[in-house]
């Protein structure tokens, strides 16, 4: 019996790892898809290359009642911007592809929401297939705001979703000031 169990428990551990090297291997890491679009100040976009920081935090909603959640992460963004001139922060909000009228009617919305034109060159509406841009993100659904620190070449270095909370926060910092380091 008792070899019965430790040839089952072997059996166990090698199966995990076997699942865990597949799914390491099938996971690449994610990266910032190719895209342009117009940030609410009207200027061009070319993403991730047209990102103004060595670092940027992207902050993806895609429900305009995440709001909320979003600004849970303004202040730590914003410190961090203060005191590390490299990095910098993003909103995108998130629709699907639609015609031009609509999309006119979102950003107009958009830009009578934010009353500071100073934060508008900050905020990039992405109108996309949102499912195939989560894919390539690896962001599991929809019904959280996804937080993605991307280097310039779009590759995503760190990742949270939804509210901020202590720990992601202090995760943030570890990973700013690991790229910081490097």
């Amino acid at each position: 019996m008792r070899r019965f169990l430790a040839q089952l428990a072997l059996s166990a551990v090698l199966l995990c790892g076997s699942g865990i090297a597949l799914s390491a291997q099938a996971r690449k890491p994610a990266v910032f898809p190719s895209l342009t679009s117009y940030s609410l100040d009207r200027q061009k976009v070319d993403m991730p290359s047209g990102f103004e920081g060595q670092i940027d935090l992207l902050m993806i909603s895609f429900q305009a009642e995440q709001q909320k959640d979003l600004e849970t992460w303004f202040p730590v963004a914003q410190a961090i911007q203060h005191s590390n001139f490299s990095f910098r922060y993003y909103r995108l909000p998130v629709s699907a592809r639609e015609n031009m009228l609509f999309r006119w009617w979102e950003v107009s919305s958009m830009r009578s929401d934010e009353t500071d034109p100073e934060t508008w060159h900050w905020i990039v509406p992405l109108f996309v297939d949102k499912n195939s841009f989560r894919q390539s993100l690896q962001i599991p659904d929809e019904r959280q705001i996804a937080l993605l620190l991307t280097d310039r070449q779009g590759h995503v270095l760190w990742q949270a979703y939804g509210p901020l909370t202590p720990e992601k926060k202090a995760s943030l910092l570890a990973a700013v000031a690991a790229t910081h380091q490097n």
